[in-house]
């Protein structure tokens, strides 16, 4: 019988007395071969997530990420009215820090876990866990209990995110994939806009532990709709459920947790000497970590992730420093705007927004771009980062609240126009079979620094007045120092650029 791609040519180049000869069937078939396959419109992704029997399983990964993503914008404006309220001002930086602890530990631990006990069961249990920190906080009667909670919340919205990628993965074909990763950035830069009003309309009402109830209520939602919704979520035939392959690394989850914790407590203190002390021996566990994690069987990075001269060691270290230098602004912006300038709670907190919005504008801005022009946007994002940080440390103290809009939108702008070719270099130069952590170590990465930046920053401010309380006469020092203390971690990260440079031209083809 003939291959239906190969017919016509066949048929012409042979006598016609010899197709005369084949049986009428063969004849039949040949004659049916031009006919076009029916072929997918552009818009038919769109149409099969919407109508295909998704959208239900998709709407319940929405809101996991909108849980975790709005949280820590709403908290950001809530955060000065909860201290004026209990106190607390010098742990500030920890209901930041301890929020990403826990997104990292619960980040690194669920994706093993939900091999073991299936998508339901964990979306149920992290949102659970959500819930039950957002109560915490709301009923807190001073600021040990909130940041009690916040760790909760950091638990809670560390494993929903990472429960949404094992999902995204497991629940939807490969055509769909940049159908539902599109929309999920979508829901994520929504949340930029939403998290600080939310936060600015309870604040601004006196009534900042609804803010924390209203999420509490969400998750709670998000509980039962996973119970009714979420139900394909056995593990993949072909993956072990146990064993070395879902195997949890407790031991060097706990070191990593411990080495945030011993940096994050050096940012409550204001003796320099013991500040610095702890701060080395995090940074000593944090070495460790990965150390061991290297020669593991069950690793949770790639091998060569401190690597700096290598792509991946690289690229991972360079979202670690820039996220640890630019990561101030989201946790003393809106207080010091609400200090310095006299703004509202909402406006302190879309100062905040508009870093989020800008990197949502830079990313699409630059995603037509093709790999090899990889390395000029990344050294633009670090000089548009380098300058936010620079000049905010300028424009808080001595300017008006209009000069500090053009750095926070560098902030934001120079992240999301280097984030994405960051990934690819990252993932397209990784080792064999080090994609999936690759990938996978970025984002955890990024958490990492933002957990260990704002325990610098609340060093930084605690050194410079605020570790005996709020007082608006330090607020032109902390100002300074909670951005140009970063001067040398930013430096750091431009160190990182000679080993991403050296993606080979291979890798950065099969990136595109």
């Amino acid at each position: 019988m003939l291959h239906r791609d190969t017919a016509p040519s066949r048929r012409a180049s042979r006598p016609r007395q010899l197709v005369a000869m084949r049986p009428l069937r063969q004849i039949g078939e040949a004659m049916t071969v031009p006919t076009p396959e029916p072929r997918q419109t552009p818009h038919a992704p769109w149409q099969e997530l919407l109508q295909g029997g998704h959208l239900p399983r998709f709407v319940v990964l929405c809101l996991g990420v909108w849980l975790h993503a709005a949280d820590a914008l709403m908290v950001a404006t809530l955060m000065p009215s909860a201290v004026i309220e209990v106190g607390g001002a010098p742990w500030m930086g920890w209901t930041l820090a301890l929020y990403e602890i826990g997104s990292v530990v619960a980040g690194a631990a669920t994706g093993l876990l939900a091999v073991r006990i299936g998508l339901r069961l964990a979306m149920c249990g992290s949102a659970s866990l959500f819930a039950l920190g957002c109560l915490a906080s709301a009923v807190a009667p001073d600021m040990a209990v909130i940041l009690i909670g916040r760790l909760g919340q950091g638990l809670g919205g560390g494993a929903l995110v990472a429960i949404v990628f094992v999902a995204t993965d497991r629940l939807f074909p490969d055509r769909l994939l940049p159908v539902v990763m599109a929309l999920i950035s979508a829901i994520w830069g929504a949340s930029a806009f939403c998290g600080p009003l939310i936060g600015g309309i309870f604040a601004n009402a006196g009534l900042w532990r609804m803010g924390f109830v209203a999420f509490a209520v969400q998750a709670i939602l998000l509980v039962l709709l996973a119970l009714f919704l979420l139900r394909s979520d056995r593990p993949p035939r072909g993956r072990a459920s146990s064993g070395a392959a879902a195997a949890v690394p407790w031991t060097r989850l706990l070191l990593l947790l411990l080495a945030i914790v011993s940096i994050a407590t050096a940012g409550t203190l204001a003796a320099g000497v013991a500040s610095v002390g702890l701060i080395l021996l995090g940074v000593m566990i944090l070495v460790t970590f990965f150390r061991l994690d290297r020669g593991a069987v069950v690793r949770l990075f790639p091998r060569n992730t401190l690597a700096i001269g290598s792509p991946v060691g690289g690229g991972i270290l360079f979202v670690l420093f820039f996220s640890t230098g630019t990561i101030s602004f989201t946790l003393y912006g809106p207080l010091l705007a609400q200090m310095r300038f006299g703004v509202s709670p909402l406006v302190g907190g879309y100062l905040v927004a508009s870093e989020s919005v800008a990197w949502t504008i830079a990313a699409l801005a630059v995603s037509g771009l093709s790999q090899r022009h990889g390395m000029i946007v990344i050294r633009a994002g670090a000089a548009l980062m380098t300058i936010g940080v620079l000049g905010l440390a300028m424009a808080l103290p001595q300017g008006s609240i209009w000069s500090v809009l053009p750095f926070t939108f560098c902030l934001g702008a120079g992240f999301g126009a280097a984030w994405a070719f960051v990934l690819r270099r990252v993932i397209a130069s990784a080792l064999e079979g080090d994609r999936e952590r690759a990938s996978a170590a970025v984002p955890t990465t990024q958490m990492i620094g933002y957990g260990l930046g704002a325990a610098l920053a609340g060093l930084f401010a605690n050194l410079a007045g605020y570790a005996d309380g709020i007082d608006a006469a330090d607020t032109g020092v902390v100002g300074f120092w909670v951005f140009a203390g970063f001067a040398p971690i930013l430096a750091l990260g431009w160190l990182t650029l000679r080993g991403l440079s050296r993606c080979a031209e291979s890798a950065s083809a099969a990136a595109d």
